[in-house]
This record gives structure tokens, C-alpha cells and sequence, in this order.
């Protein structure tokens, strides 16, 4: 610089105005060079750290120069490493400097393994939205076990979920049945008998003995159970949500009717042979006083016994027409179960009708 500032001094001295082009080439071809070489630009500069790291990479990659981590070590090195960065103290809660986070930001990018190891790509962290995508596959796999599990194990043969809970029931106690009382009761279930109206009635459980007829209605309700001798309807309460349903003693008093018309049993001593009983699964809990013929289903063989121990009532030549009525009707159980199906279908279709009519 000194150079051409005493011949551009010179050149104005003398008035050398030939000479003028020549110089004006050769100060911008020098200047630009310079600018080129190695001046300072505002990049910003890394602390000592840093480019002690960066100048590493370039040593361990020196002999393989037509790599790209050798090219950008020597790229971040001539751009940032002029004037590095002296370390210099900070308080422990202030935050960090340009400085800081440069070195940070380098020392993640340019830090080479050494020769002979095993290269380690950074782990890439999972996204939010692949995530999201797992938990719905899981929902989704979940749910699909539910309603596999509910259809194969919780509605067998096509039954409803509360005819499902009503033949566990009915099971539970034809077991407790067959092993409580002896051969002198004849126990026979589902049976689909006429009334005197004409239409079809199912009795859950019929026991024929020497000691009285017991028609038995089978209730697989959980939770609190209010309800009366006179009430028309009973309720049931489970936590928070209440469900009413027809009181079971007039339900059990038409399948009485019911087997009293089909033995053909005078009305006068119907009550002295026919026995009504309802038994409630364990799952019940009553809230209310109940008769003596509402009960849990294991408690349900004593009260027969109960009864049983006044004596005989019922006449060998009238026991034994009874049991052969009865066996009669199985060659017709199925159509009659038939009838009986089309018969609520329809008490149901007509509840709707009247529904929405009001």
C-alpha cells in the first residue's frame, strides 16, 4: 500500500496523466486480491475450542482432501477461525453467547471419529406425528380385541347381552339344583307353556315333586334392587345409572297361571301345589324388604327344602301326570320356542307403535 500511495503521490505531482489507466488496473487488481486472500469478513468467530476441533478434521482428512467433511472443515475453518474467540468467564445462571452456541453447534457437526472406529450416525428422534400414529395402531388393535372378545365369549349364539347374563344364571342354578335336592323333584327348564289367554309364556325352571310344582324366575341383575310385593315396577341402581323393569312377582304369577292351566289345577288349591319363587344372582343387592319367595339364587334350594318339610301334596297318579304333559312337549319345544320369538318381536313392535303415537 505504501508502495502505490508514493507513485500515485508522484503521478499527481508531475501531472502524469498518460500513466493514469495503468495504475487505476493495478490498485483494484491488488486491492481485490487482498480482499480474497484473507480479509476479515463478518462471519461469525469460534472460540479457541472450536477451532482447535475444526483444525483436527482437517489433519485426520488431509490425505483423502476430495471428501466433503475435509471440505467443509476447511470452509468453516477459513471463515470463522480468523480471529477465534477467547474463552472467557460467565456467571452460572446467564445465558449463553453467540459464541457458545457456535462452538456447540460445530463441536455437534465436525466431530470425527477416530481413524479406525466405527462410524455412529446421530440417533434421529422420533417425530410427533409417528408417534401419534403408534398410539392410534394400539387404539386401534385394542379395540379390535375388545369387540373379538365380546362377540366369541360375551354373546355366544347369538344371544343379547342380557340374555347371555340370564342364562349364566339359570345355569348357575341348575347346577345348585341337580346337586342340593334328590330325585324326588323333576327339574325341567325353558319351558314354553300356553296360558288360558292363548298366547305363549318361558318358565326358567320348573321343578314337579311329591311336595308342590315350583315355577322359579331367574334374575341376573347387578347393583341395588328396590322394589315391592304391590309395586308394577321394580328398580335397579348401579352407581349413578337407575333402570326400571316389570316387578318378577307378576311376572312369576302369569307363568303359575300358566302351569296351573296347563296341569289343569282348580284355581281353589292352586296355592296349596303351585309355588312361586324369584332368585336374584349374587350380584344383586336388595335395598328394600322383600317376601320370603325373593331370594339369592343360593339360598334357593333350602327355601324348596323349607316347603318340602310340611309334607307331601301332590298325589302319585297326579305326579305322574304331570311328568308325562311335560315330556309331551319336548318333541314341540322347538317350534314352540319358534312362536314365542315371533310372539315378543311382536309385543315389542307394537310397544314402539304406541310410543310414538303417545
Amino acid at each position: 500500500m505504501s508502495f502505490l500511495a508514493q507513485n500515485f503521490s508522484n503521478f499527481f505531482q508531475k501531472n502524469n496523466l498518460k500513466h493514469l489507466r495503468s495504475y487505476a488496473l493495478l490498485f483494484l487488481t491488488f486491492n481485490s486480491h487482498n480482499l480474497q486472500a484473507g480479509a476479515p469478513t463478518n462471519y461469525v468467530q469460534y472460540s479457541e475450542s472450536a477451532c482447535l476441533l475444526i483444525a483436527g478434521q482437517i489433519s485426520r482428512f488431509k490425505q483423502h482432501q476430495h471428501l466433503p467433511s475435509y471440505q467443509d472443515a476447511v470452509k468453516s475453518y477459513g471463515r470463522h477461525c480468523q480471529q477465534p474467540v477467547p474463552p472467557q468467564p460467565r456467571e452460572y445462571f446467564a445465558a449463553p453467547s453467540q459464541a457458545t452456541v457456535a462452538q456447540q453447534a460445530v463441536t455437534t457437526q465436525v466431530t470425527a471419529p477416530a481413524v479406525g472406529s466405527p462410524v455412529l450416525l446421530p440417533k434421529a428422534e422420533p417425530s410427533r406425528l409417528s408417534s401419534v400414529s403408534q398410539q392410534l395402531l394400539w387404539l386401534v388393535a385394542a379395540l379390535f380385541v375388545f369387540f373379538l372378545f365380546r362377540l366369541l365369549f360375551q354373546t355366544p349364539w347369538g344371544m343379547s347381552r342380557s340374555e347371555y347374563l340370564g342364562f349364566i344364571a339359570e345355569r348357575q342354578l341348575a347346577k345348585l339344583l341337580s346337586n342340593r335336592l334328590s330325585d324326588d323333584y323333576r327339574h325341567y327348564h325353558n319351558v314354553i307353556l300356553k296360558t288360558a289367554q292363548g298366547d305363549l309364556t318361558e318358565i326358567d325352571h320348573l321343578l314337579v315333586s311329591p311336595f308342590g310344582i315350583f315355577v322359579i324366575e331367574v334374575k341376573n341383575y347387578q347393583g341395588w334392587i328396590f322394589g315391592g310385593q304391590h309395586h308394577a315396577h321394580w328398580v335397579v341402581q348401579h352407581y349413578r345409572r337407575k333402570n326400571q323393569f316389570p316387578s318378577p312377582i307378576r311376572q312369576n304369577y302369569k307363568h303359575t297361571e300358566a302351569v296351573a292351566h296347563f296341569f289343569e289345577i282348580d284355581s281353589t288349591i292352586k296355592t296349596e301345589k303351585i309355588f312361586s319363587i324369584i332368585a336374584f344372582s349374587d350380584r344383586a343387592e336388595f335395598k328394600t324388604a322383600m317376601p320370603d319367595n325373593v331370594l339369592h339364587i343360593e339360598d334357593v334350594g333350602r327355601y324348596i327344602e323349607k316347603i318340602s318339610a310340611f309334607g307331601r301334596r301332590i298325589s302319585d297318579e297326579s305326579l305322574l301326570r304331570y311328568r308325562s304333559r311335560l315330556n309331551l312337549l319336548i318333541p314341540q319345544a322347538e317350534e314352540l320356542r319358534k312362536q314365542h320369538k315371533l310372539q315378543l318381536q311382536g309385543q315389542e313392535l307394537l310397544r314402539e307403535l304406541n310410543q310414538r303415537n303417545g
